[in-house]
């Protein structure tokens, strides 16, 4: 037994366990690889959950045409569509702006009327002061979190000074997501009474949501449901190794398109949206302009800041 193998025993034997538990069960599935490499471990091993996407208004069409290729294969998916489309938000909200954290404190910011360039150069004192009701999103403006931590504005490479420059010529906010997969999923999972949500999560690819879960295994208590990672201490490697053996099939975004992730298409929280765009021209171009209509303040100022950070 070589040492792929010997783990895939132990996630099986996991995975049984963890099942035993749990009455209705779903599969987070986002049409993108480690969500379907994560349908075909749970169907080789006798469970035939359902899967939910949840349709943003601006996936790929290659995950959509996915998607039906895996029902076609007798893959139980249901389509949730968004309680509020990105677009909605932009407009309602702000738009998206270099992270999700970043678009959080910025919203926090802005929705009391603070003003970069005035206000930017002020300590905490004073400005907790003038904005008592802000005090979390100042302390990440001032970094008052601590040396090092990325809840300090400083953990984005010149934000603050290029934002004292130059200001916003728009309101920010993080609530795409929260409109069109937090709130459905919330909805979702009330309405069938999950009791567990699986995902594809892998702590070797990083990023928030890896960074956030030290377990493949959370009990009930943020959510109304427990939350269960098969994959979370798989490295590419083994995954690599898993989809090849077994034959698991993946979305064109992969395979043609060559991109490395699929959920929201260009997103501009991505390091690679430019790519990204470039990709969604040649392969899907109707897509593409209605992405650029919908992001291009975000886009434009995102590349702003970039150029900004990389002079100093």
């Amino acid at each position: 037994m070589n040492e792929f193998e010997f783990m895939l025993k132990e996630t099986e034997s996991k995975l049984h366990s963890i099942m035993a538990k749990h009455n209705i069960i779903r599969v987070a599935y986002s049409g993108g690889s480690d969500s379907d490499t994560v349908m075909h471990i749970l169907r080789r091993n006798g469970y035939n959950v359902k899967g939910v996407l949840y349709d943003t208004g601006i996936e790929y069409q290659a995950t959509k045409d996915h998607v039906e290729w895996m029902r076609s294969q007798g893959y139980d998916i249901d389509v949730v569509k968004a309680v509020r489309p990105v677009p909605t938000s932009n407009k309602q909200y702000g738009h998206p702006f270099v992270s999700k954290r970043v678009s959080d404190y910025l919203y926090r910011l802005q929705k009391h009327g603070f003003d970069f360039q005035k206000d930017g150069p002020l300590d905490f004192e004073t400005l907790y002061k003038k904005y008592p009701s802000s005090k979390v999103a100042l302390r990440w403006w001032c970094n008052d979190w601590g040396e090092g931590s990325r809840f300090n504005i400083m953990y984005n490479k010149g934000l603050k000074e290029f934002l004292m420059e130059h200001g916003l010529p728009f309101k920010v906010s993080d609530k795409c997501c929260e409109g069109a997969k937090k709130l459905p999923i919330k909805h979702y999972s009330k309405e069938h009474n999950v009791d567990l949500m699986i995902l594809g999560i892998r702590k070797s690819e990083g990023g928030s949501r890896a960074g956030v879960y030290k377990a493949c295994y959370l009990p009930k208590k943020t959510y109304t449901y427990s939350m269960y990672f098969p994959m979370f201490f798989w490295n590419n490697e083994m995954k690599a190794w898993y989809d090849e053996k077994y034959e698991v099939r993946h979305s064109d975004c992969y395979t043609v398109y060559g991109l490395e992730r699929t959920g929201c298409a260009a997103c501009p929280f991505g390091l690679k949206f430019t790519d990204e765009m470039d990709l969604l021209e040649t392969y899907e171009p109707k897509l593409a302009k209605g992405i650029k209509n919908i992001f291009s303040p975000t886009y434009d100022w995102t590349l702003k800041y970039r150029e900004f950070a990389a002079s100093m």
